[in-house]
């Protein structure tokens, strides 16, 4: 079977020590907004609009912990999502197909709900947490439908 959008396996375990604790960081920076001084930095941006003046390519104080969290949440995310499984067949290709598309119906009825009822800031805030969601649904799905589809074998296997 052709896979070759898919990251090789060994990527997988990488993308679980970025995901799992970028996770719990990011609901922890959500909760907490806590501040590293260390990471109070100047980095280049792109586009930087405050109160007084909107300029391009300027540098900017920033607190880069919630970059970084984003950063290790996406690749971490993206690793585990799109890695190999060990053996990866037809069944597999469904369930990713169908979680795929699951998850993307799931993200989108989420958002138009929160567009028709969610205003002002809360809505950003929603946006922000939209970027992820996508992923992790698929995740949630995809790895729902192995451990079903594993339990079944057994099942099966024992009758």
């Amino acid at each position: 079977m052709m896979t070759n959008y898919l990251f090789p396996n060994r990527l997988k375990k990488i993308g679980w020590l970025l995901f799992i604790p970028s996770l719990i960081g990011a609901v922890l920076y959500s909760i907490y907004e806590p501040e590293f001084e260390f990471l109070n930095l100047r980095p280049l941006a792109i586009f930087n609009d405050n109160i007084f003046v909107s300029s391009f390519f300027t540098r900017t104080e920033n607190n880069l912990l919630d970059e970084i969290l984003c950063i290790f949440l996406i690749v971490g995310g993206m690793f585990v999502a799109f890695s190999k499984e060990k053996i990866e067949d037809e069944m597999v290709a469904k369930f990713r197909m169908e979680s795929l598309v699951w998850a993307t119906y799931v993200n989108y009825i989420i958002l138009l709900v929160c567009v028709i009822f969610v205003y002002g800031m809360p809505f950003l805030t929603v946006m922000m947490y939209n970027m992820f969601t996508l992923l992790f649904f698929f995740i949630l799905r995809f790895y729902w439908m192995i451990y079903k589809s594993s339990k079944a074998l057994d099942n099966e296997k024992y009758n």
